[in-house]
């Protein structure tokens, strides 16, 4: 069935950009971003330890040794404006993409679905009609769907930017609600 999703051309984002994803396994954590970014070689990942949302998730991994985990985003494809440049997907995007996280969850069977920040938070919200607490802080609530446990929090680039000072905090946080929840 993942197949399917290397070749996905519901959109036109596809002419911009294949879909990204992980390599495919079995894992506990699924981290779920937004929308891909433009990759500069083939070997690249959603998430990827070379950008800064990537690098705080890994030392959040690296907190949680033994854990497995994959890494995705709501649209597979790169959303760009007409000069060229990433941009939000929009909700047409998003919905027509869905059905393609919906697969990967279903076959990669994750116990913890980290939603990454208030959009992919609605979008799921949306999709499965789940009504999810806001976060205080770092203290972060889930709900369980279909034996899964939906984790909203902080986009990590969010973190990054305005919360630098509280890394640890968040790291910390998050690494310890995987340890609870597995």
């Amino acid at each position: 069935m993942i197949e399917n999703i290397k070749v996905c051309s519901k959109c036109n984002l596809c002419n911009n950009q294949e879909p990204l994803l992980d390599d495919m396994k079995a894992c506990q954590v699924f981290w779920v971003g937004l929308s891909a970014k433009m990759v500069s070689g083939e070997n690249e990942i959603p998430l990827s330890p070379t950008t800064n949302s990537g690098k705080l998730i890994s030392n959040v991994e690296e907190q949680c040794s033994g854990v497995t985990t994959y890494k995705t985003n709501l649209v597979k494809c790169v959303p760009l404006d007409e000069r060229q440049k990433l941009r939000y997907p929009n909700r047409k995007e998003i919905d027509i993409c869905f059905p393609n996280l919906e697969k990967e969850i279903k076959e990669l069977l994750p116990q913890i679905v980290f939603l990454l920040g208030e959009k992919v938070t609605t979008t799921i919200s949306k999709h499965f009609h789940l009504d999810f607490t806001n976060w205080d802080e770092f203290n972060y609530s889930f709900k369980e769907y279909n034996g899964t446990y939906y984790v909203p929090i902080h986009h990590p680039s969010y973190v990054y930017v305005y919360k630098r000072k509280q890394l640890g905090l968040y790291i910390k946080s998050i690494a310890s609600l995987i340890e609870m929840l597995l």
